[in-house]
């Protein structure tokens, strides 16, 4: 495209997912006319999915919050008036040092989620300077589960497979392993673009997924595996891993502990028996172990269906295990070790929290029932939605009486959907802030408007990039009275006199680019920095395992001074019944929206107009069920008090015996308040008191249900 003079280009990266693609926005006139991707960035290259190329309808869409909001009705009655930001700024201030006064600190809750934006980091440190332990976020069912893997094993909370969805190191590897993975869906570049031309020069590829997606189809071995029994399957491949000794003794012997014990408690799940768990044969149980423990190096993609069972932290033991003992932690190709000290993700400044006394985290809503989740000694140090629930409805142990939300629209987020309406309801006061007008917006008292990634200056550094940091800088200034999430905890800690250490959101960003010695300023016209990489870090003293023994723990002390099992362990999944005969699995995601955004975005809603359930085809035709038709679920927990619908989607190759659905879908055109939001939401019909005991993840991923016309 031909510049003239009124024109400029903005180098940047989009945000709307964690890809953190390079972005070239063309700004005429003050307005963002084209955007596209930037060739010079190292991992998209010049591409972008079609949420990136969005951006646009996105920024000027005619139905985006633009001033802040009062409630005008009753809570959820959708009348609201429009107020400036000063008065929104008292309103918040006055009601939460009111109710701080009377309640405690405690009794205040900040939730935020992955969105089109991230605030982990100031919002974490606003907590802690208001006095709260309690902090909700949905890492429950998204990555730390497999994080809090990694810290029983090496002692850091990092999910070391999300670092191959941006880390071309990736085609380095003799064997790939895509574990409840479809990279073309949610990190197509360079991953999910990438390995099929890789596959064609030689390189394994395995698929463990129930779906017959584009990976399974051409994978070198599809494991079919019965949703939900990923643990019994990575426990028969140890099986044979071990017995046929083809793990890396050297490894074994210089940097774990605990082998000798693993090997006796792996003779339990010999791949036959693990084969009548996970409807997948003997012969490619053996054929999946070899394959992967031969191929050196070899590297998995792991995604969050892992962590969406009943089993979700074990099961990524026992997956971290059998890669550890391969020798594939830390090489070129195979799975990278974390890197830390270089640039304070906003987990890390987050952590700012775990500074308040030992007394106040321990009243952490759930840390007596939940420890390594809400405890003040685990990695989780957050709230569980369903003891959120609980102490706003119940005021066990404690009453929650107000919240702040940013980036989550709980609505849709949190299982048996109607029990967190109820408590949204019963807070005496709250604030949200997004770019639209939700169903959880629409129950709270004051609504703020947020920018979207093409205002917002900042970084996109996080625990799963060890090696670049995005840098994101604002195509043009926010419109309207749109504001950064992380500007408005900083301007409302400073309005109640609260000593946070940065003045503006220019000062938050320098702070955390401080150990690199540069400013945001100094980077214009750079979408990011490049750190130098280093493999193999802990055969040179640079790297420290943090465990106990200074070890990868194949033995896991941490877990077992929390009293549970050092060792990973099956556990059966629901089982279906003649009344609901089919599993459920309730997360399946698509390339245009992240969780429950953008469904008010036209070229996306184009591509994916309607909550889809993939059923198998001949399975459809004795329902009468045909491609299009809208159906009905039930789930075994609810039976006839909630049920969702979706359109049917007849997939050839779907099991049988599983049906599969989106979640966060909602209906941004429906005028009333609830828009839509218990129509196809299929947390409506998933329990919430059905989870991991570790970490507290919910069940997404089995669930007994049946499928109906009407």
């Amino acid at each position: 495209m031909t510049l003239d003079l009124r024109e400029r280009v903005v180098k940047t990266v989009c945000s709307i997912c964690y890809s953190s693609c390079g972005v070239l926005a063309h700004i005429r006139d003050g307005r963002v006319i084209k955007i596209e991707g930037d060739p010079d960035h190292p991992w998209s290259k010049g591409a972008l999915c079609p949420k990136g190329l969005s951006g646009i309808e996105l920024l000027y869409h005619p139905d985006r919050l633009n001033y802040p909001m009062k409630r005008a009705g009753e809570r959820g009655e959708g009348k609201w008036k429009r107020i400036s930001w000063g008065e929104a700024l008292d309103t918040i201030s006055f009601r939460l040092n009111d109710i701080k006064e009377k309640y405690g600190p405690e009794a205040i809750c900040l939730a935020t989620g992955a969105g089109l934006y991230s605030n982990y980091g100031t919002m974490g440190y606003f907590a802690y300077l208001l006095g709260t332990p309690n902090m909700m976020t949905s890492g429950y069912v998204c990555f730390n589960p497999a994080g809090t893997a990694a810290w029983a094993t090496i002692g850091y909370p990092a999910a070391l497979f999300a670092q191959e969805m941006v880390n071309e190191d990736i085609f380095d590897s003799k064997c790939i392993l895509l574990w409840a993975s479809n990279p073309k869906n949610t990190h197509p570049y360079p991953v999910g673009e990438g390995i099929l031309p890789q596959k064609k020069k030689g390189t394994k590829l395995i698929v463990v997924d129930p779906r017959p997606t584009e990976f399974a189809k051409k994978a070198d071995l599809w494991l079919r595996i019965r949703p939900a029994t990923d643990d019994a399957l990575v426990l028969g491949m140890l099986h044979v891993v071990i017995n046929e000794g083809l793990y890396d003794e050297k490894f074994v012997n210089d940097y774990t502990s605990g082998f000798e014990e693993l090997k006796i408690h792996i003779q339990q799940y010999p791949p036959s028996r693990m084969s009548e768990i996970t409807w997948i044969s003997e012969t490619d149980i053996v054929s999946a172990a070899r394959m992967f423990a031969l191929a050196r190096p070899s590297c998995i993609v792991q995604r969050v269906p892992i962590d969406q069972s009943c089993n979700a932290v074990q099961t990524s033991r026992a997956i971290f295990i059998m890669n550890a003992i391969c020798g594939n932690l830390d090489k070129k190709g195979g799975n990278l070790l974390p890197r830390v000290g270089d640039v304070p993700t906003e987990n890390a400044v987050r952590a700012q929290m775990e500074k308040l006394p030992r007394e106040v985290l321990e009243k952490r809503i759930g840390a007596r029932e939940m420890p390594i989740i809400s405890g003040p000694d685990g990695p989780g140090k957050m709230v569980h939605p369903t003891f959120w629930v609980r102490a706003v409805l119940t005021g066990s142990p404690y009453p929650i009486k107000a919240q702040i939300t940013g980036a989550n629209n709980q609505i849709l987020r949190d299982q048996n959907s109607r029990s967190a309406i109820e408590a949204l309801k019963k807070l005496e006061f709250s604030a949200t802030m997004d770019l639209f007008m939700t169903p959880t917006s629409e129950l709270s008292d004051i609504v703020l408007p947020a920018v979207s990634w093409l205002e917002r200056d900042g970084l996109r550094g996080h625990p799963g990039y060890p090696y670049l940091i995005p840098i994101q800088h604002r195509a043009l200034d926010p419109l309207y009275e749109q504001w950064d999430d992380n500007q408005f905890f900083i301007e409302l800690a400073r309005r109640m006199e609260m000593d946070i250490p940065w003045q503006s959101l220019e000062e938050y960003t320098d702070f955390r680019l401080k150990g690199r010695g540069v400013t945001l300023k100094e980077l214009e016209g750079i979408n990011f920095i490049t750190l130098p990489k280093e493999y193999e870090r802990h055969t040179k003293g640079q790297f420290e395992f943090k465990t106990p023994s200074k070890k990868v723990e194949l033995y896991s002390t941490l877990l077992e001074k929390f009293g549970f099992n050092p060792l990973p362990r099956p556990v059966a999944p629901p089982e279906t019944t003649p009344e609901f005969p089919f599993i459920l699995m309730g997360g399946k995601k698509s390339l245009e929206y992240v969780h429950t955004a953008g469904r008010q975005i036209k070229l996306l809603r184009k591509r994916y107009p309607e909550p889809t359930l993939e059923i198998n085809p001949e399975v459809a035709v004795e329902k009468d069920i045909r491609d299009g038709d809208w159906v009905w679920v039930e789930t075994l927990y609810f039976r006839e008090r909630e049920r969702v619908k979706f359109k049917a989607k007849l997939v050839d190759g779907f099991p049988k015996q599983v049906v599969a659905v989106e979640h966060g879908w909602w209906f941004p055109e429906k005028e009333d308040p609830e828009h839509g939001s218990l129509d196809s939401n299929v947390n409506l019909v998933i329990p919430n008191d059905i989870y991991d005991p570790i970490f507290g993840s919910t069940n997404l991923r089995s669930i007994p249900c049946r499928v109906y016309k009407e």
